[in-house]
């Protein structure tokens, strides 16, 4: 009898554990496919407004009426921020794009500067023509490849998923791996691959007194340069793991994307298959990425819960007075993002985002590149102008529902004192900048956008 009975207590565990992992199983598969939705629909995104862009080019260098074409410019400039947009939420970090996404920044300064003429604008020079030109012959060559890539994927079935798989494997390959073996690849690498040849054949337009100069480079992050035991120290420490009992680690890259960085692969202990993988800037020794690679289960803390959680990893860190600033849900987890507060003042340069699973609260990714570039005590004066005074400078139909100073960058990374200004109109909320010292308007953000709370 107790021999039946133990057997039948066996027979249940078998159950109850199958059950669990059909459970697991049937969550992954669920938050699996709502990720293959979400690059699904930002590429689709990609190649609408890519191919738009074509058009609206087109239409800019055949019209010869300036309003008409300063129309499609700016017609043209919207569809290239889209483009970059949905570009920026595929899973193509590893991907090198650098000449599509060169073009897409020129496209977007060159028909915003004309764009923004007015309406008695003398219309365009031959040298700008010639440049409009070979950026339409540009974009119609990337609206067909996209096009052609789009139709390579709905009928081979191919998934972005395992794109982002083949990322993140590819990213976490040593340099000598990568030479030896290849980095993985699929038929969506190989199209995207096949674009950026492509965009390398046409010849770069001198758009020198076209345009702006491009952006300053980023600031460097201050301190010596360490090694790659120092960088397995600091990576281990900030994630928490000892050596002693039982974690290891090992750097398998170095980023040479500005800051150059070690990526540290760290397994916590012996027999645990889940890794950590974190950034550490060969100059300084900043942590400036950290993700953690395990299982999220069902929710059962709150979004509340879940900022004190990243607050205390911050404090626990170093990261002192921040506040936060934005929020994301999704999948299962919270994104929070954080900006240092100095003497009241919202220092936006310096901004970190914690990522927080919503199953235990526990903190499995941190972005803080931004913040160990930008971050340094600040001689803050006074704004001189008050906020009444910046107040004027808002459009009238708003309501102006809260306010508060703050520091922001412009496009060359210079700090610039802005009042920030909460306003409704209907039913939404806008951020609004103006400036502290001019009165200009410095930009316009809208509080929530596809589900990313600015706080």
């Amino acid at each position: 009898m107790r021999q039946r009975w133990g057997w039948v207590a066996l027979a249940l565990a078998v159950v109850i554990v199958g059950l669990i992992g059909i459970r697991e199983y049937s969550l992954r598969k669920e938050v699996e496919l709502k990720t293959e939705n979400q690059y699904q629909r930002a590429f689709q995104e990609v190649v609408y407004h890519v191919d738009s862009l074509a058009e609206e080019l087109t239409k800019a260098a055949v019209s010869s009426s300036y309003p008409m074409t300063q129309k499609a410019l700016a017609d043209a400039w919207r569809h290239t921020e889209s483009a970059r947009s949905g570009l920026g939420q595929l899973p193509v970090g590893t991907i090198e794009l650098s000449t599509t996404e060169d073009f897409l920044s020129q496209v977007a300064s060159f028909t915003y500067v004309l764009s923004q003429r007015g309406a008695s604008g003398s219309g365009l020079s031959e040298r700008e023509w010639t440049i409009l030109r070979d950026l339409r012959d540009q974009a119609t060559f990337a609206a067909e490849e996209l096009t052609r890539l789009g139709g390579s994927i709905a009928l081979g079935r191919l998934r972005w998923i395992d794109v982002q798989r083949d990322s993140m494997a590819t990213a976490a390959m040593r340099p000598d791996e990568e030479r030896t073996r290849g980095a993985p690849s699929n038929q969506v690498t190989k199209g995207l691959k096949m674009l950026e040849d492509g965009m390398t054949r046409f010849p770069t337009p001198d758009f020198e007194g076209v345009i702006p100069p491009p952006r300053k480079k980023l600031p460097s992050i201050p301190g010596a340069e360490i090694s790659t035991d120092d960088a397995i120290k600091i990576a281990m420490d900030f994630a928490g793991y000892s050596v002693q009992e039982g974690a290891r680690g090992e750097v398998i890259a170095t980023i040479s994307s500005e800051p150059e960085s070690y990526r540290v692969e760290m397994t916590p202990s012996r027999g645990q298959v889940s890794k950590v993988w974190a950034d550490v800037s060969v100059r300084g020794g900043k942590v400036l990425w950290m993700y953690r690679d395990s299982p999220i289960g069902s929710e059962s803390i709150t979004p509340a819960m879940a900022v004190n959680a990243a607050r205390a990893f911050l404090a626990s860190h170093g990261f002192q007075n921040m506040r936060e600033i934005s929020r994301r849900d999704y999948q299962g987890v919270s994104a929070i993002g954080f900006a240092h507060e100095q003497n009241g003042v919202v220092i936006y340069p310096d901004y970190v985002v914690v990522r927080v699973a919503l199953d235990d609260g526990r903190v499995d990714g941190f972005e803080g590149t931004n913040y160990q570039i930008f971050h340094r005590v600040r001689p803050l004066k006074e704004p001189g102008l008050s906020e009444a005074e910046a107040k004027e400078g808002l459009n009238p139909r708003l309501t102006v529902i809260g306010s508060r100073l703050a520091v922001i960058l412009d496009d060359f990374y210079q700090e610039k004192l802005v009042y920030e200004f909460r306003c409704k109109l209907d039913k939404d909320t806008y951020l609004v900048y103006i400036n502290a010292e001019t009165g200009e308007e410095e930009e316009v953000k809208k509080a929530e956008i596809r589900g990313l709370e600015l706080v």
